[in-house]
Parts: C-alpha cells; structure tokens; sequence
C-alpha cells in the first residue's frame, strides 16, 4: 500500500552571511530563508527550503508560513507519495504567484518521494546527466577594480573557473576595467559573465558591452527592469551580446516572449521563481530545445537547496554558464552533507533524496519568532 503525505510542518530561520551580497539595486545582510518539513503516515519525511524575496518572488517569510499552513497542507494531506509531481503541478495550475514557497513544497515532496523509494531524487526528475556541476561564482560589488580582483584572483587558486561580476554598483568606467583586469589576470580558459540586477539604462548598458566585447564576456544579466523586452533586443540586434535574463524570468511564457523577440541568448533560472526542482528542469529543457544557454542561480539559501540545485543541474540536457552555490554565502548553515566546491566543481550528492541532512535543533535555535 502507497504511503500518503500526514502533514506539513515549516521552520522559517533567519541565517548569517558570511559577508553581504551588494548589487546595483539593493544589498543582502542576512538570508532568512523557509525550510518545509513534509511526513508520510508511514514514517518517512521529507525536506525542502526556500528563500522570501520582495523582489525576485513577492514574498516575506511570514506570508509563506501563512500560504503553507492555510492552503497547501489540505491540499496535500493524504495524497498518495506518488503524487509528488501532481501536487506540484496543481499548485502552480491553481494559485497566483507564490513560488517560493511552492518551490520549497516541491522540493520537500521530491526528497519524501525518492527517500520512500530508497534513491537518490536526480532518479526523479528523469536521471543524471552528468556527475558534477561548474560552479559559477558570485564576485564584485564593491565598486572597486582592485578589490573586485584581488577577490577573483583569490578565488581563482581555489580552483573556481566562472565568475558572475556585479556591475553597476560604481561607474560603469570602473565595470569595464574590472572585466579588462580579470580577463588579463585570468587567461582565456575563464568564464566571465556580468550581472547589472536591473541597474542600467540603454545607453550605459550599450557603452558596457561596446567596451568588453574584446574581453571574451560569456554573457550579460537583466541590465534592463523587468519589462524592457524591446529594450533587451535592441542591445542585442547593436552589440551581439549574450543577454540574459533573471528577474524577468518567473515562468516558461516569459523566456519564449524574450526569445521570439531576439531579445536573450540565454536565461538565469531560480527554482524559487518557477516552482521547484521539476518545473526548472522542464524549462531547461525548453530553453535547450531553443538554443538558449543556461545558468541556474540561487538566493542566500542553505545546503538543503544548494543540494537539491546540483541534483537539477546535473539533470538538465545543458548547462553552459554553470550553477552560484548559495550556500558558499552562509555562516552557519544548519544542513550537513551539501555540495562544496573542488576545482571548481559540484558534485552530485550521494545518497537518497537530496543527499543532505538537516539538523532541526539547529534550525530552531536560528528560528524566527
């Protein structure tokens, strides 16, 4: 007889950075993020985490735990396991927005599933495609070349290289000559990509890419707000860059509007914007299918969703510009057993589910009231 799902608990945590994340548009002093428990009335649990963002998903931390506690715990409650990929869907069918907090859900509902079935989640969501993925690391936004490099530089005898700059934080004359430095200093088996958060108007944008176009630059990120569609194809029809977006980016619909219109090369997917691990790998999948790069980006979140981002990852038919492991931001991540680094690379997790273990007594002490 098929397990079914007995209940949903939440842990809304606030966690510290190990230093805050500046961006053109705003700065990150701490990442409060929602871990979901999901039970089987047979034993088994399940984990999922999601991080509140104004500004990439709508949503606060309180406005979550609400959502989950008053609408996707009946709807969940006794469904079979087996259901996992049905209750996604009908939460992303029937409710506007809310995707964090769906994508923690989801995520939980994978763990629970594969862990029920005694294999690894990847199994899931259609089996590996590779063991390991490119990380693609977040530097910059200190609005100064020498420190900008002298963090990359750092970085790089680590074993990192990609690098995703923050533009836009200082001049644009500083930008440029970060890129001119780091592709200098690095060589050209490096991959630079830039990232303006939404911070630039056209004609900055195009003096940016005018100027680094000789640096080998992989691409260039939402440097336009959120419904400049026509503005995006302009730069790229006068400069032939690599445009992608990320905030502009919440489901399948919007990538096709971009694409049909020339408008991106390529697409910065978070799970916690489109729903959870299975809808990402659906739109990557997409986004292959059209010629579009990939890279997948996280918010400040723990080893729980760092690991269960390798597992889509490494999932994906392609994954050009490589995955920012959010949990290389946290100080004291309640989570034991994620993916780290080496050379530059992240494994794919062993074990079942997502391969990682939450410490709960942890996560309370870190609990917000």
């Amino acid at each position: 007889m098929c397990e079914r799902i007995a209940g949903l608990d939440c842990f809304p945590v606030m966690m510290a950075l190990k230093k805050a994340l500046v961006m053109s548009t705003y700065t990150l002093n701490d990442a409060p993020s929602m871990f979901v428990r999901i039970r089987g009335d047979g034993g088994s649990v399940g984990w999922g985490e999601a991080a509140p963002n104004i500004i990439m998903s709508g949503e606060t931390l309180g406005g979550m735990q609400h959502f989950l506690n008053e609408y996707v715990t009946p709807l969940l409650k006794g469904r079979p396991l087996d259901d996992w990929k049905a209750c996604t869907d009908d939460l992303i069918r029937m409710v506007y927005a809310n995707r964090g907090a769906i994508a923690a859900t989801s995520m939980a509902l994978l763990d629970l599933a594969a862990r029920s079935r005694r294999q690894p989640a990847i199994e899931l969501l259609g089996g590996a495609r590779r063991s390991g993925v490119m990380v693609l690391r977040l530097v910059g936004g200190s609005g100064a070349t020498d420190r900008d490099v002298e963090e990359v530089l750092g970085l790089h005898q680590l074993g990192y290289r990609a690098f995703k700059l923050k533009v836009g934080v200082g001049s644009v004359e500083v930008d440029i000559q970060t890129i001119k430095t780091m592709r200098r200093s690095l060589g050209d088996d490096v991959l630079i990509g830039a990232d303006a958060n939404m911070g630039w108007d056209y004609d900055t944008a195009y003096r940016f890419m005018t100027a680094v176009r000789q640096y080998d630059l992989a691409f260039l990120e939402q440097p336009f707000a959120v419904d400049d569609v026509e503005l995006c194809a302009r730069l790229v029809a006068e400069t032939g860059c690599n445009l992608a977006i990320d905030e502009a980016m919440h489901h399948l619909g919007d990538m096709l509007v971009h694409q049909r219109a020339g408008a991106i090369r390529g697409v910065g997917l978070k799970s916690v914007k489109l729903g959870g691990p299975t809808p990402l790998v659906e739109v990557g999948r997409q986004a292959y299918k059209h010629g579009l790069s990939v890279n997948l980006a996280m918010m400040m979140e723990s080893s729980l969703a760092t690991a269960a981002m390798v597992h889509t990852a490494c999932a994906l038919p392609a994954i050009a510009w490589g995955l920012s492991l959010g949990s290389e931001w946290i100080a004291d991540d309640p989570v034991s057993g994620g993916p780290r680094a080496e050379s530059g690379v992240a494994a794919l997790p062993s074990g079942i589910g997502w391969g990682v273990d939450v410490d709960e007594e942890r996560l309370r002490r870190i609990a917000c009231s």
